[in-house]
Order: structure tokens, then C-alpha cells, then sequence
């Protein structure tokens, strides 16, 4: 029987070493996600996330310099699965309207999937509408991707003759913040709806707030 080479043991050794790493990584993001949502970015603490991961504090500081570098790597993680999965929902719409709604339904969806994700975005109580008070550089480039695709939806769907001719941004934006108070309702009734419901609901309250009179019936038969 052969002997590996050295090399190859080194390599097997750098891949097992990356594996922990990355299993000690996602622990410490789920822990601090738990965290961050039930005591708030402010009054959470390393040890507490430690704890929770099941690592020791040598471990988290091995993989995080400290909880400001945690928060960030949810933010990433999480709103770059969110901004992938709305991209794709979008991009498969074969009409404005159609984009609008998915990607409605797909930014609903995704928060109620992530329920603590939610929460630990609500807890900063920043108005979703603006992005003044935004803590992390990940929530700023996300929401403003978002707002310029929603932006550019509105603006296609005032062309055709769809919706009310209005500042497709500030219509933008007043969407934005109506699915955060959805979401918001949604956690405090505590989660009782499933997102079949919540998505409905919401496209029907878009369609009856942006909508033009004489397409409320059709706009709302296909929500």
C-alpha cells in the first residue's frame, strides 16, 4: 500500500482546517442572527453569541475580530440570498406588472423564511423608506439596489398605462415602507399567517394604493 505524499497530507490537513473553520463560522452567524434578533445589535454581547455557537471565545476571535465584523457577515449573507433571490424572480417576469409582483412576493417571502433575520432588522427601528439611518454598509448598497429596481418596475408600469403617473422613487419608497409595517404586523400577531396570505394581501393593498381605477378589478383578479 502506498504512502501519500506529503503533500497530499497537507493538503487533506488544509481542507479539513477549512471545513472546521467554515462549520465555527456558520454556528457563530446563526447564534449572533438568534442574538442580534431577540436582544437588539446594542445589548448583544461576544459571549452570549460564543455561548450559543457552542465555541469557545479563542474560537469566535479566531473567526471574527469582534461583533461589529458578526453583524456584517449576517447582513452580507443574508441580503445577498435576498438580492439573488428577488434578481432571479424579477428577471424571469415576462411583464412590468409581473415584476412587481414577484418581486413583491419574493421580498416578502424571504423575510418570513427568516424570521429572526426580520427581527433583528426591525429591532434597529429604522424607517425602511430612507436609508439615513442604516447600520451597516451591507444594508446601504442592498436597499439601494433594491430601491432602484422597484424604482425602474414603477417607471415601466406608469408607461403601460398600469399604474398612476407619480415620482416612481417616492412610489418606491412608500412601497418599501408598507411591506415593512406588513412585516412588522406579521411578527406581532405572532407569525399566525402563512406567506401565501401575507403575499396576497400585500399585492392587493399595492394595487389598490398605485394602481389606476379603471385597472383595480384586473390588476386584483391576478393577484
Amino acid at each position: 500500500m502506498s504512502t501519500p505524499a506529503p503533500s497530499d497530507v497537507a493538503t487533506g490537513r488544509a481542507r479539513l482546517q477549512q471545513a472546521r473553520r467554515d462549520l465555527y463560522r456558520a454556528a457563530i452567524l446563526e447564534a449572533a442572527e438568534a442574538e442580534f434578533a431577540a436582544a437588539g445589535y446594542d445589548a448583544a454581547r461576544v459571549q452570549t453569541i460564543a455561548r450559543r455557537a457552542g465555541v469557545s471565545l479563542a474560537t469566535f476571535y479566531a473567526a471574527f475580530p469582534g461583533k461589529w465584523e458578526v453583524l456584517r457577515a449576517v447582513q452580507e449573507d443574508r441580503l445577498g440570498a435576498l438580492m439573488q433571490r428577488v434578481g432571479t424572480l424579477v428577471m424571469q417576469a415576462r411583464t412590468p406588472i409581473e415584476r412587481l409582483q414577484r418581486g413583491l412576493d419574493g421580498y416578502l417571502r424571504f423575510h418570513i423564511e427568516h424570521p429572526r433575520f426580520l427581527a433583528m432588522q426591525l429591532r434597529d427601528q429604522v424607517p425602511w423608506g430612507t436609508t439615513d439611518e442604516l447600520r451597516t454598509p451591507e444594508q446601504t448598497r442592498a436597499w439601494q439596489a433594491g430601491l432602484q429596481l422597484l424604482e425602474a418596475t414603477f417607471r415601466e408600469c406608469m408607461a403601460a398605462g398600469l399604474l398612476v403617473e407619480d415620482d416612481p422613487e417616492l412610489c418606491a419608497r412608500t412601497a418599501t415602507a408598507m411591506s415593512q409595517v406588513r412585516l412588522v404586523r406579521w411578527l406581532a400577531t405572532g407569525m399566525k399567517d402563512d406567506a401565501d396570505t401575507v403575499a396576497r394581501a400585500a399585492m392587493q393593498q399595492f394595487v389598490r394604493t398605485f394602481a389606476r381605477p379603471q385597472r383595480h378589478a384586473e390588476l386584483l383578479a391576478s393577484t
